[in-house]
């Protein structure tokens, strides 16, 4: 009690004299009291309250608004009388720097203080406001006074931003403050996105780096500002403080890279890109020193490699400016907002500007006009970069065309003098084209010869299987239409029955009579077999077209994943005209039979295979009748088709020129000898193997194996 008693004594003694009151009124907005404050240095930060209090005639009154002790190893306490004239007992202070490790307050109560603790060593949610600012609600009856004392430590910069209010006035300010903040990251947000896109769409490097910068600076921002503190670790103090220098590093290094590329730094000015190297060294030394536990040396080192960098920005855009670089005024301007932000944000920490809305967020205006002024610059620097590719690609055009009738008129003097000596290499190299250009155009022949006999042989099968068909339509029409005339000549009889029933009972026996003469239950019958004959020509036509469609991808240039068995289908119905009732076709078929594949050039294949097992089993006269048997199957990899017939055979002579082109045993005009050698090619273009398997007089059979899929 009786130290309380002390203390009040002294508080009553020293309020008056070393420390200028705090008067907050009624209708007064909040305001920075920096003027009206005291403090003291504490060298050792050992110091309490009740010492800080026996030393009150040491504590220096402050001469500007936001007191700022700089890097400093001390701890400081600060003092005021507070005087509240509102109608209120609610009031807040609020210290908008986020990185002051820590915070005491000490509020008199009675004849004691109380003790509140805030900072950024200490987690989120110790806070008394969820704000990222550190706000102290006090409580203070109205026209009574107060002596507070506030002790204020960190390892960075000790600038201590002072604001008093009434509570929902503070919180009210911070709100627009927040607003404001938002807008900022909104734009940013913008930024990153747009300039993104663009880096994705030209591929220039300068966007990417300007990239970096944009996200870099604003997540710098964001930090210095508490935002990341509050939403992204709120319990994680040491990765707080981590993040100020990752990316302070991270937007210094952006913009270095950003600098070099959108100045041409490397060509234009080659000393300067040099120097560019001793910041970016300095950020990563920053960075690592930070991690071994300096943080204030690593602070200090980030803080002078970031004021250099911008005023030896400064220098050379203006330098280069001069020289009438475009793109270094546009850099120049928008660097220009950016610290003209920073000016006025230290002229403000010193005490040269008030402490107001603007001052305050001075440099989330310069550093978004930066980022938007840049952006334009991107822009304008694409476009200069278009016109000098036009202008340098006319200019090689121009020299292109200089060197080639430099050329032309030396290959003219040079012919004349090779003509003299090479008159005998030149004839017969011409005697060796024209022999080779003949046979080409043999060879031409032969395989249009090929194509033709197929594409007779083609028309030949579908006009005869259309035929028949065609037949079924044409025949039965007539006896149709006939029957239909009966019909319908009985449908008016009983049509006229209905009107003169009444009157003559003698058209029931004309009805009856007519209806025996023409038989009409056989005439149903009739009817119905033949509508079914034309049904089932239509379906016959159906499947020779459908048949026809399918083998017509002989056109077909693309590789396509296909059911072989639906090819080799449409190739059996364009030859049934051939099987002459005598080749019986039997199918084993595996359904997944699916490969890539040229479809036209397969079916080609299959088509030239198959139509010579047929005449191999129609040349054997022994035999009335023969088997053409295909099967399809799929193994892990490829699909193996067998085409096997009962024919004559080959012997082994034979079957050893089967593939060489010219060789048949056909007659003459019956074949070119082509059939096989274009089968063969067909299977090596689609990276398969064939092997022929052969006995007299018991047949021969095909085996292909193709790849599922082409690479």
């Amino acid at each position: 009690m009786k130290t309380a008693f002390i203390i009040v004594l002294q508080l009553l003694f020293l309020s008056s004299s070393y420390a200028q009151k705090v008067v907050i009124q009624e209708g007064q907005s909040s305001f920075v009291i920096g003027k009206q404050v005291a403090f003291l240095e504490d060298p050792s930060k050992k110091m309490d309250l009740n010492e800080v209090i026996s030393k009150a005639a040491l504590f220096q009154k402050s001469s500007i608004q936001v007191p700022n002790f700089q890097y400093t190893k001390s701890a400081y306490w600060i003092r005021f009388d507070l005087l509240n004239k509102t109608n209120t007992e609610d009031l807040a202070i609020e210290i908008s720097n986020t990185q002051l490790d820590r915070i005491d307050l000490y509020m008199p109560e009675g004849f004691s203080y109380t003790h509140a603790q805030m900072g950024d060593l200490l987690p989120f949610a110790q806070r008394a406001v969820n704000h990222q600012h550190f706000i102290f609600p006090i409580v203070l009856q109205p026209n009574q006074s107060a002596t507070v004392y506030m002790r204020f430590e960190s390892v960075e910069q000790l600038s201590i931003p002072i604001t008093l209010g009434k509570r929902e006035i503070v919180l009210t300010n911070n709100y627009r403050t927040d607003i404001f903040a938002g807008t900022y990251f909104g734009i940013m947000f913008v930024m990153f996105f747009f300039n993104l896109f663009i880096y994705l769409s030209v591929r220039d490097k300068s966007y990417l780096f300007y990239v970096l910068y944009i996200v870099s600076i604003a997540l710098a921002q964001a930090t210095l500002l508490g935002y990341t503190y509050k939403y992204f670790w709120p319990e994680n103090s040491y990765l707080n403080h981590l993040a100020v220098l990752i990316f302070s590093a991270l937007a210094g290094y952006g913009a270095i890279q950003f600098t070099r590329i959108f100045l041409q730094l490397e060509t234009n000015e080659p000393l300067i890109n040099k120097r560019l190297t001793f910041f970016e060294v300095l950020y990563g030394a920053a960075l690592l020193i930070y991690l071994f536990g300096f943080r204030r040396i690593s602070y200090n080192i980030l803080d002078f490699a970031a004021l250099f960098l911008s005023l030896y920005a400064l220098y050379f855009s203006i330098k280069l400016s001069l020289k009438g670089q475009r793109t270094a005024k546009f850099f120049l301007f928008a660097w220009s907002f950016f610290l003209v932000g920073m000016v006025v944000y230290v002229a403000r920490n010193m005490g040269w500007l008030p402490y107001n809305f603007l001052t305050k967020n001075v440099l989330l205006m310069g550093s978004g006009l930066e980022s938007v002024l840049l952006s334009v610059a991107l822009a304008d620097r694409i476009n200069i970069l278009k016109r000098e590719k036009e202008t340098s690609q006319a200019e090689a055009l121009r020299i292109a065309e200089e060197n080639a009738l430099l050329v032309t008129q030396q290959n003219i003097l040079l012919e004349a003098q090779v003509k003299k000596r090479t008159q005998t290499l030149e004839t017969t190299n011409k005697e060796l084209e024209s022999t080779l250009s003949n046979l080409k155009n043999a060879q031409t022949q032969l395989v249009n010869a090929e194509k033709m006999a197929s594409l007779g042989q083609l028309t030949a099968g579908i006009a005869h299987e259309i035929n028949n068909p065609i037949n079924f339509v044409t025949s039965n029409v007539a006896p149709l239409k006939r029957d239909l005339d009966d019909v319908f000549e009985l449908i008016s009889l009983y049509d006229s029955l209905q009107e003169e029933l009444t009157h003559d009972n003698q058209l029931f026996e004309k009805i009856a009579l007519f209806k025996k003469n023409i038989d009409f239950d056989y005439l149903k019958e009739e009817i119905k077999m033949l509508l079914n004959g034309i049904g089932e020509g239509a379906n016959r036509t159906a499947e020779i077209v459908q048949g026809l469609r399918i083998f017509s991808r002989l056109d077909e240039s693309d590789l396509k994943k296909v059911d072989i068995n639906e090819g080799i289908d449409s190739t059996l119905v364009l030859l049934n005209s051939t099987l002459a009732n005598r080749v019986q076709v039997v199918k084993n078929y595996d359904p997944d039979a699916y490969l890539e594949c040229y479809p036209g050039k397969l079916n080609q294949v299959i088509m030239n295979i198959a139509n010579n097992a047929i005449h191999a089993m129609l040349a054997d006269t022994e035999k009335k009748t023969g088997t053409l048997t295909i099967t399809t199957k799929a193994l892990a990899d490829t699909i193996n088709i067998t085409i096997s017939d009962t024919g004559i055979g080959m012997s082994e002579k034979v079957r050893s020129k089967i593939f060489d082109p010219f060789f048949t045993t056909k007659s003459v005009g019956q074949g070119t000898g082509l059939g096989l050698s274009i089968v063969y090619s067909i299977i090596e273009l689609h990276k398969g193997s064939i092997s022929v398997a052969s006995a007299l007089s018991i047949g021969t059979t095909f085996s292909i194996d193709l790849p599922k899929y082409q690479r």
